[in-house]
């Protein structure tokens, strides 16, 4: 697990109370900084070449009590399933996996938007390989090296970079002709934003002669986010609003 699971930890209702003015919301915020800055120092833009346990989040079942991690750097995510629908007389099954937050402008929050990759899909341990569109699995290849097609045209991964107009494809993969988010997620309209989530919707056409196609196996994201100097890292947490500890940018010097 890595230090943002722990920050994240502190829930919105902490994060409101961080936003006092009192010394014991300031001696909070300045504890939570200094936690995170010699966390960060460890653990932000290591080497993840290979799925790297250490650095996974398991994926979690709906519950209005999962919190949306934030990711920095690389790191493996599962996600937390945030919306299903089964749909083609039961046969087709969508899950949408939220995996993070989408983060600020790097550049001490002055320069470009960070900007999301998704480097590797997995799903039960074995890495998915796409078909050109970068969207329909053509086979899995287990950590021996060894390949099989049984997903071969019953699972496709749509991902989202930041909301539901945002489609992107894997690493290594073009596609020019990618659908928002509302168009592939079945009951969904422009209604369902997703602002500010990188995220990713799976489709699952049943294949009853294999058990390993009936349902959404044990996926994992790694993700790699552009922004990881440790200096855009922690003013990004520091003064975001949203998902960290909100701190007036007046109040942090950054020479």
């Amino acid at each position: 697990m890595s230090f943002i699971d722990d920050i994240v930890d502190v829930g919105s209702s902490a994060l409101k109370w961080l936003g006092g003015s009192g010394i014991g919301p300031q001696l909070a915020k300045t504890a939570i900084t200094g936690f995170a800055l010699n966390k960060l120092m460890n653990s932000v833009n290591k080497s993840n070449e290979k799925e790297d346990t250490s650095y996974s989040r398991i994926q979690l079942d709906p519950d209005m009590e999962n919190k949306i991690p934030v990711v920095y750097g690389t790191a493996v995510v599962s996600g937390i399933v945030t919306d299903a629908e089964l749909t083609n007389g039961n046969l087709t099954m969508y899950y949408v996996v939220t995996l993070c937050e989408k983060t600020g402008a790097i550049t001490l929050g002055a320069g470009a938007a960070s900007s999301f990759t998704f480097k590797e899909i997995y799903w039960d341990d074995n890495r998915l390989v796409f078909d050109t569109d970068g969207i329909t699995v053509t086979k899995w290849i287990d950590r021996d090296g060894n390949e099989d097609t049984t997903p071969a045209g019953f699972v496709k991964v749509y991902c989202f970079n930041g909301n539901s107009t945002s489609p992107v494809v894997p690493y290594g993969y073009t596609n020019s002709s990618l659908n928002n988010a509302y168009t592939v997620m079945p009951g969904w309209t422009s209604n369902h934003t997703m602002s500010d989530l990188i995220f990713a919707i799976v489709r699952i056409d049943y294949n009853k002669e294999d058990k390993d196609i009936s349902k959404i196996g044990n996926m994992k994201f790694k993700l790699t986010n552009s922004m990881t100097l440790p200096g855009d890292c922690m003013y990004d947490y520091m003064t975001n609003t949203r998902y960290g500890a909100g701190i007036p940018a007046a109040e942090i010097n950054v020479s």
